[in-house]
């Protein structure tokens, strides 16, 4: 279809969810629609930078299926960790899986990930056949979050496997990068569904693809960790609420219950992905054909003139 518009893309965070990008981006491709800017946070930076590097989403489901089974993925250690009770992916019920009681605490107090970021790295350029922003066929906006300051920080330039690394580093697993007073970690905590970072930009169109856990178990007989993990994902899901409704067209794929670590169910994710995105065509077109309309232009001038 034709398309004058500009679309902006906002992938949200999600760990192994995030295969359902993979998906509604193969459908957005079949049907021409053109995407000018893409917002990543997390696994939504993984993917966003996957494809705004080759413009390919089927080069992006074959690399991504082919690092399922590599020595990268392996040596990150993330095919150990299991989804517990409530689904639970907390730092402290992760590794209580490993190690017991006290031993936990005094690992916990002493170590500020267990996954060494170069692991982390050494994934992202498996995954990326480009180095730096520079090198994209169209561009990427990156979401970091500062703890320190409560932030998010949107990259947009220079090192592309250093931001992506970062935007990925979740809290607990991957040790914070301090840089200039910041506290650097995964871009989740603060911009799960990065849809600001496009309301920023200018944007005919905002898409958003939001991979939320929705689906929690009833807490009954709880301890105090799992507690803790229920608020972290309550805030989490509230906070994709209300982003969520900023986006003009909202494709949200079924991802159930799924924990971050599914990656055994990417399969799922995309199949998914793609139905999602198909549900959500009709409007994205209507959308599309509003814009191309001149009295659209022409209120838009008007309003900038008021």
């Amino acid at each position: 279809m034709k398309q004058d518009s500009k679309i902006g893309l906002a992938l949200a965070g999600g760990g192994a969810r995030g295969g359902a990008h993979i998906g509604v981006l193969q459908v957005l491709h079949e049907n021409h629609i053109s995407i000018n800017l893409i917002a990543g946070t997390s696994a939504g930076a993984i993917i966003g930078a996957m494809y705004a590097a080759t413009l390919d989403p089927e080069w992006v489901e074959k690399r991504y299926m082919e690092y399922m089974e590599s020595d990268e993925f392996r040596a990150v250690g993330i095919h150990h960790v299991r989804k517990g009770k409530d689904g639970n992916d907390s730092f402290l019920e992760q590794l209580g899986k490993f190690v017991k009681d006290k031993l936990v605490i005094t690992v916990a107090l002493s170590r500020k990930g267990v996954i060494e970021r170069s692991k982390l790295a050494a994934t992202i350029e498996y995954l990326l056949p480009v180095r730096d922003f520079s090198e994209l066929k169209i561009p990427l906006k990156v979401i970091v979050s500062d703890l320190n300051r409560a932030e998010a920080v949107v990259i947009s330039s220079g090192d592309l496997i250093a931001a992506v690394t970062l935007s990925s580093a979740v809290p607990g697993f991957v040790a914070p990068l301090a840089e200039d007073g910041r506290l650097l970690v995964d871009g989740g905590v603060v911009s799960p569904l990065p849809i600001n970072t496009l309301l920023d930009s200018e944007m005919d169109i905002t898409i958003a693809v939001d991979i939320a856990r929705r689906k929690l178990d009833t807490l009954e007989e709880y301890n105090l960790i799992e507690l803790m993990s229920r608020v972290d994902q309550v805030t989490s899901v509230k906070l994709s609420d209300e982003l969520s409704r900023k986006a003009d067209v909202l494709i949200e794929p079924d991802v159930g219950g799924a924990h971050w670590s599914e990656f055994s169910r990417i399969d799922e994710f995309i199949k998914n992905g793609r139905k999602s995105a198909q549900r959500a065509l009709p409007l994205l077109k209507r959308e599309i054909e509003e814009r191309e309309r001149w009295s659209y232009h022409f209120r838009r001038w008007i309003k900038s003139r008021i």
